[in-house]
C-alpha cells in the first residue's frame, strides 16, 4: 500500500507529510476516495477521520462486500485531509486497498452531484421494488456490445453529437430519435454531464424504454461540453434508463466514474480501434474487479 500512498500523493500535490490531529482547513478543492479495507477497520478510521477533520465537511459511506469479510467507502474529504487520512489507512488497516480517487470541482456540476448526492428521487408512480431488482447485476460492461460502441462519430458540438445519437438510435432500436435526444436535453439543461478530464456522462430516463442501456462514443475531434476543467470531452458514455429504474441509474453513473477515475484505463481505451476491443477492456476490468473481491484477504500489507 506505502507505493500506492506515495502515487496519490504526488498525484493530488500533497509531498508535504501532515501530523495527526485536526488538519488546517482550506478553501481547497474536495476529493472523492473509494477505499477497500477490513470491515473491522471501518469504525476506527471514521473515529480517526471525526478526530483529524475537526468541523471540516466530509462524508463516508460504506458498503458491504458480502462473503468477503471486507467493506468498500466511499469518502469525500477536504483535499487538505486527504494526506491525514492516507497515514490513518497506513495504520490502521495496512491491507487497504485506495481503488478510486477523483478531484471535486469547486463547483460541482449537476452530474458530479448525481455521483456525490444520490441522484434523481423515485417516481411517486415506480414499479414494485422487484421490478428493478431484475435489473440488479447489470454493469456497464454487462450493457455494452459492439454494437453500442459508436467511435469517430463526427459532432462538431454537444447538440450535434445528441442528435446523431438520437438517429442511431431510432434506426437501431427503434425509439423516436426526438424521445432520446429530448431526454439528454432535458437533464443537460440541469447542467453539464461533463465531469472533466475528457469525460462525459450524458444520461437520461426515458418513458418507454424497458431496459438501462449503456453507449460509449468517441467523437473524431474532442468536443465543447462546459466541463468543470474546461476541457472538451473525448469520451463519452451515454446511459438511458426506464423512469423507473433509480437504483440502477445511480448504479451506472458510479461505475462510469470507478473506471474512469483509472488514468491507465484510460490510456487503453484510447488505443482501442475496435468497438469489440473497447467491450472486451471494459469486460476485463470489471472480470479483474470481481477476482479481487472474491479473493480472501489476511492481515498482510498489500
Amino acid at each position: 500500500m506505502t507505493r500506492a500512498l506515495v502515487g496519490l500523493r504526488t498525484l493530488l500535490g500533497l509531498s508535504k507529510t501532515l501530523p495527526h490531529g485536526r488538519s488546517r482547513a482550506a478553501p481547497g478543492r474536495n476529493v472523492m476516495m473509494r477505499v477497500t479495507l477490513d470491515a473491522q477497520h471501518a469504525t476506527p478510521l471514521r473515529q480517526a477521520l471525526i478526530r483529524d477533520c475537526g468541523d471540516q465537511q466530509w462524508t463516508i459511506r460504506v458498503a458491504p462486500l458480502h462473503g468477503t469479510g471486507r467493506v468498500r467507502l466511499s469518502l469525500y474529504l477536504p483535499k487538505e485531509a486527504v494526506n491525514g487520512a492516507m497515514q490513518r489507512l497506513a495504520h490502521l488497516a495496512p491491507a487497504a486497498e485506495v481503488g478510486q480517487l477523483l478531484e471535486i470541482p469547486d463547483a460541482p456540476t449537476e452530474a458530479w452531484r448525481d455521483l456525490m448526492d444520490g441522484g434523481p428521487q423515485p417516481r411517486a408512480d415506480s414499479p414494485a421494488d422487484d421490478a428493478e431488482a431484475a435489473e440488479k447485476g447489470d454493469t456497464l460492461a454487462q450493457l455494452l456490445s459492439p454494437h453500442h460502441v459508436l467511435l469517430g462519430l463526427n459532432a462538431a458540438d454537444r447538440e450535434t453529437l445528441f442528435a446523431q445519437f438520437g438517429r442511431f438510435f431510432e434506426q437501431h432500436y427503434g425509439l423516436p430519435a426526438t424521445s432520446v435526444t429530448a431526454g439528454l436535453a432535458a437533464r443537460e439543461a440541469l447542467g453539464s454531464t461533463g465531469l472533466g478530464q475528457g469525460i462525459a456522462v450524458p444520461h437520461g430516463q426515458i418513458r418507454t424504454l424497458r431496459q438501462a442501456m449503456a453507449f460509449y462514443v468517441r467523437p473524431v475531434e474532442p468536443i465543447p461540453f462546459d466541463a468543470p476543467d474546461g476541457k472538451p470531452v473525448s469520451d463519452v458514455v451515454v446511459l438511458l434508463v426506464p423512469e423507473w429504474a433509480n437504483s440502477t441509474h445511480l448504479r451506472l453513473l458510479a461505475d462510469v466514474a470507478q473506471r474512469f477515475c483509472d488514468h491507465r484505463f484510460r490510456e487503453l481505451l484510447h488505443g482501442c480501434l475496435e468497438p469489440r476491443a473497447v467491450c472486451q477492456l471494459f469486460a476485463s476490468y470489471e472480470e479483474a474487479d470481481s477476482a479481487e473481491r472474491a479473493t480472501p484477504h489476511g492481515g498482510y500489507a498489500a
